[in-house]
């Protein structure tokens, strides 16, 4: 009975250490509309902020990206996906941002005459990010790097399909293996 009673001591002190360490971790989330950036041209994201108390902050951002063809660069409408782990470093409301995402997108066959292309590129990126801790404006200024990891060409034909994959060869198709590309963010923290 000692035992049972000694384990159940232990068992409820373990539970109550672990409970109170996850509730001093904060975490915030912001929503913001990002020109140029890891979308190529703009993007809807939602931004995850973990160790808001600490001077070492992470985030996670997920987002949407749409580019109709009117603005397609001649490849039709782009639809796209860009993720990404930032590190954030600094005090309060000023951040000095350092992230490495992946951005995919794929130019829809429908609007081009059969031709559908994918695209798969790598977005590290260097910046400044504005935002309160206790919420309110979201604000963040970047540098990044659009990297092509991967992308396929499929052309459709009368006998069937062809498709020619690359990697290293075309960022977005602009023609470039690497390109860089700035970014604006602006958009609204939730408070806590």
């Amino acid at each position: 009975m000692k035992t049972i009673f000694t384990a159940l001591v232990l068992l409820l002190q373990v539970q109550m250490f672990f409970g109170q360490q996850q509730s001093s971790k904060t975490s915030m989330n912001s929503i913001y509309a990002e020109a140029f950036g890891q979308g190529f041209c703009w993007s809807l994201n939602y931004d995850l902020q973990l160790n808001t108390k600490t001077n070492i902050k992470h985030s996670f951002s997920s987002g949407l990206v749409y580019v109709p063809k009117v603005i397609g660069f001649g490849d039709g409408v782009y639809f796209g996906i860009p993720i990404s782990y930032n590190l954030l470093l600094g005090k309060k409301s000023h951040h000095f941002e350092l992230g490495l995402g992946l951005t995919n997108m794929l130019v829809n066959p429908s609007l081009n005459n059969g031709l559908s292309k994918y695209y798969m590129c790598l977005t590290p990126k260097v910046g400044y990010r504005f935002q309160k801790p206790n919420g309110g404006l979201f604000l963040k200024v970047t540098a990044n790097l659009l990297i092509d990891v991967f992308n396929v060409q499929s052309y459709k034909y009368e006998n069937g399909v062809s498709r020619i994959t690359s990697s290293f060869y075309d960022v977005f198709g602009v023609g470039y293996p690497i390109f860089p590309w700035p970014g604006l963010g602006v958009g609204y923290t939730f408070k806590k």
